[in-house]
């Protein structure tokens, strides 16, 4: 008689639960039919794996029957794993970004991988960068995008891009079009990105390097939010270049000496097995920065 993967599925989830009928729930099937998972094991190798009545109780035989099964089954999960490989990618794939690669970077990302890799769904999800990082690790997500580096031994992090970020005031302000020195930030009001977020933090990390601490009159949550309040008159925004250039009711001004440059950072988690779907997107961002 033939050794069945199912039969020792059925039997480690006979001793996960403690009973025939846990399993049967556990795994979807009829009581009678884990059962004869069961016996047919105990067929097979001519000895009882369980004594009969309440509570169960695994004997000697059943003990290492188990502990050989979880090997098999490991081995068969790893086999199916490296054998995925030498197929073309396929099936469904998340990724997520924070929300300024989110906007600007990965539409144009996913729509390249999607043509190139037709049989994969990719499914992106946008975050700021905290919730991006901990839904990679939490392994919601197999790849992130965020807008600054990170500074994680879990995490391996490569530049696929680069955004350039600049202050912004209503059209009306009278400091619209102007060239001015850090100090005369100073009693200014700002409207920035929420905490947490990376354009936010090289926002402040570049206002501090130019001697800048801002009052922070206003805090949003997206690119967006932020030019349409500076457009209102609420103060002075940091936004992307990409963002400032595509609205008439805000205008840049010149702060001499301020830098607010930083890079977009694909992430993965150090030592984790992507699927051949998450190794072709990565490939494919990576592609895009280095042609």
């Amino acid at each position: 008689m033939g050794l069945s993967l199912q039969a020792l599925r059925v039997f480690l989830c006979i001793l996960e639960c403690g009973s025939l009928s846990g399993a049967a729930r556990e795994l979807g099937l009829t009581q009678p039919a884990v059962s004869n998972h069961l016996h047919a094991l105990e067929e097979r190798f001519g000895v009882a794996l369980l004594t009969r009545g309440r509570p169960l109780r695994v004997t000697p035989a059943g003990e290492c029957l188990a502990e050989h099964a979880r090997l098999v089954l490991t081995g068969v999960s790893t086999l199916e794993a490296e054998m995925a490989r030498h197929t073309a990618p396929h099936g469904p794939l998340a990724v997520g970004a924070s929300s300024t690669p989110g906007e600007l970077l990965m539409p144009g990302l996913v729509t390249e991988f999607s043509a190139r890799y037709p049989d994969v769904a990719v499914g992106l999800r946008v975050y700021d960068t905290d919730e991006a990082i901990a839904a990679l690790l939490g392994r919601e997500i197999e790849a992130a995008v965020v807008g600054h580096e990170v500074d994680d031994s879990r995490l391996v992090g490569t530049v696929v891009g680069h955004d350039s970020l600049v202050t912004v005031v209503a059209a009306t302000d009278r400091l619209a079009g102007a060239e001015i020195s850090p100090g005369d930030l100073a009693d200014l009001p700002f409207v920035l990105r929420e905490q947490g977020s990376g354009t936010r933090q090289t926002a402040e990390e570049g206002l501090a390097a130019a001697g800048v601490r801002p009052r922070v009159a206003m805090e949003l949550g997206s690119n967006a939010a932020v030019a349409g309040a500076v457009a209102a008159g609420a103060g002075v925004g940091v936004v992307p270049l990409r963002t400032a250039g595509a609205l008439k009711e805000v205008r840049r001004i010149d702060v001499r000496g301020l830098s607010l440059s930083r890079p977009f950072v694909l992430l993965t988690e150090r030592g984790r097995a992507l699927s051949p779907a998450a190794e072709a997107f990565v490939a494919t961002c990576v592609r895009e920065e280095h042609p």
